[in-house]
């Protein structure tokens, strides 16, 4: 018997991150956006409307918000967006931001291929069974 519903389309990605999509905006991904409320958000990408996919100037960018909320920016266009208020980060607050991240992922690799913090680690799983297994005990 075969299977019902037959192929399934491919999704299209959720967001388009190419500059070309990007530009009209005067911003790029990953670009930190000062808002008119002075919060700073990253740009993830612009969605294009499920009515108009294939209209090119169609789309909203979206940014997510220090809490992780993701969320469409008002703006259509370049003059729109500066118009709006909204402005793009000062350069050292992308250089700092770019720091931290690979000083994080430095340190995560460090920490995997440390030997000593492995045992070390080991050791404190270890003794939290114990400690487990001791309280069950006493009970």
């Amino acid at each position: 018997m075969p299977k019902k519903g037959g192929k399934k389309k491919s999704k299209e990605p959720a967001f388009l991150t190419d500059t070309a999509a990007t530009e009209p905006f005067g911003c790029h991904v990953n670009d930190l956006v000062v808002t008119p409320m002075g919060i700073q958000v990253t740009i993830v990408g612009v969605k294009k409307s499920e009515y108009d996919i294939y209209n090119q100037l169609d789309g909203t960018i979206w940014a997510t918000f220090p809490g992780g909320y993701t969320s469409p920016l008002r703006a259509k266009s370049a003059e729109e967006f500066e118009l709006q208020g909204y402005r793009r980060a000062h350069e050292g607050i992308h250089i700092l931001r770019d720091k931290m991240t690979f000083e994080v992922k430095r340190q995560e690799l460090l920490d995997a291929h440390n030997p000593i913090l492995q045992e070390a680690e080991k050791k404190a799983k270890a003794e939290k069974k114990e400690a487990k297994g001791a309280k069950k005990k006493k009970k």
